[in-house]
């Protein structure tokens, strides 16, 4: 299955890919189009001779369940293999849902979801949740998150496999099936915090306790000796992330208390607000510099909805690592925003559910 996922082929080219041997080949396709996993086309094209069989992974042979938490709501979809969307639902999540409260309100939109569009439960073979903050692959543990530390028998409980990782890594992983030309991928996450994913040649880099990507707690000049919920100081998420962003601008005559109104001043030319932006992109530029020296990744993008208002932030970054990064790096460099994050999650938690469901 693996050798099928991204492109359909011959029972010779599974055979050159695979190492096997073409009866050894047709062993395993045999069973995989009984079972209903992979369809046949026999009528692929080549040259000017005849058409040749070719194999494809049905994308409806196994769905996904995909859930993202953030710090207000929980947004789901269940898409097929392939990353289709089929349903999508969000809800407000409560003051404090902590793990059970999490659970219960996954199983409640999982069965709304289904009735409602008539999928059959039994057909979800995979889930996987994304959430803020680190997370490790042995506890499963999400620091200072509302979803706080989920148990380790969540699969058990919905009955099918389930993967649990912080949500830049698997938009992370969006980004680099959207952009399947870049070999290494940094991704960036703008919301409550700032968060990234690295992915390196289709691999997520995880790092120490799933901490690796924690840009949003990289200090930075401007945020001084500020204290951060992450036990440092100087953080950059307390200067760059959405709540420093509307704080930087907001007045008593003017409060800016949502994305929407900073959206909205953006749009109507409010110059505080522009350069706020362009400031907070600077910041981050700045807490990324050793990454992107030291990684020297090949795509750079940056998602969250304020990487959606103008190219502001965008520009501030870039003109960051202009002045910072060696020529031979920033010349080469592709920076560029998430068009959205939300789909681009999707894409990746489907990668993910892949890796579930076939493990080597």
């Amino acid at each position: 299955m693996r050798a099928l996922q991204h492109a359909e082929k011959s029972r010779a080219e599974l055979s050159l890919t695979t190492g096997w041997s073409r009866n050894t080949v047709a062993t395993k396709l045999d069973k995989l189009l009984s079972t209903g996993w992979v369809h046949e086309n026999a009528d692929t094209p080549v040259g000017r001779g005849r058409p040749f069989t070719s194999y494809k992974i049905n994308p409806l042979a196994s769905l996904n369940f995909v859930a993202r938490f953030n710090a207000e709501q929980v947004g789901a979809a269940i898409c097929s293999l392939d990353g289709t969307l089929l349903a999508w639902q969000a809800r407000d999540l409560p003051p404090e849902p902590g793990p059970d409260g999490a659970i219960r309100t996954l199983d409640e939109m999982l069965t709304s979801m289904t009735e409602q569009h008539d999928i059959e439960r039994s057909s979800i073979r995979a889930m996987v949740v994304g959430v803020p903050g680190p997370v490790s692959d042995m506890r499963r543990t999400v620091p200072w998150s509302k979803v706080g530390v989920l148990p380790s028998d969540f699969s058990s409980h919905f009955g099918m496999k389930v993967a649990v990782d912080n949500d830049a890594n698997i938009m992370a992983m969006g980004v680099q099936v959207e952009n399947p030309d870049a070999d290494s991928v940094l991704f960036l996450l703008v919301e409550t915090g700032i968060g990234a994913g690295l992915v390196f040649s289709g691999k997520l880099h995880r790092g120490l306790g799933g901490w690796a990507g924690e840009v949003g707690h990289i200090p930075v000049a401007a945020a001084g000796d500020a204290p951060c919920v992450c036990g440092n100081r100087g953080c950059l998420a307390k200067v760059a992330s959405n709540p420093a962003l509307m704080r930087s601008i907001s007045t008593d005559a003017r409060p800016v208390d949502s994305v929407e109104a900073l959206r909205d001043l953006v749009l109507s030319g409010d110059t505080d607000a522009i350069v706020a932006l362009r400031q907070a992109g600077r910041h981050i530029g700045e807490a990324i510099t050793g990454l992107v020296v030291g990684l020297a990744p090949s795509l750079i993008s940056v998602g969250g909805n304020v990487a959606q208002i103008g190219d502001h932030v965008i520009a501030g970054v870039r003109e960051s690592l202009a002045q910072r990064t060696p020529p031979a790096i920033s010349a080469q460099l592709r920076i560029s925003a998430t068009r959205d994050h939300n789909l681009t999650g999707v894409r990746g938690a489907s990668a993910l559910a892949f890796e579930l469901l076939f493990a080597e």
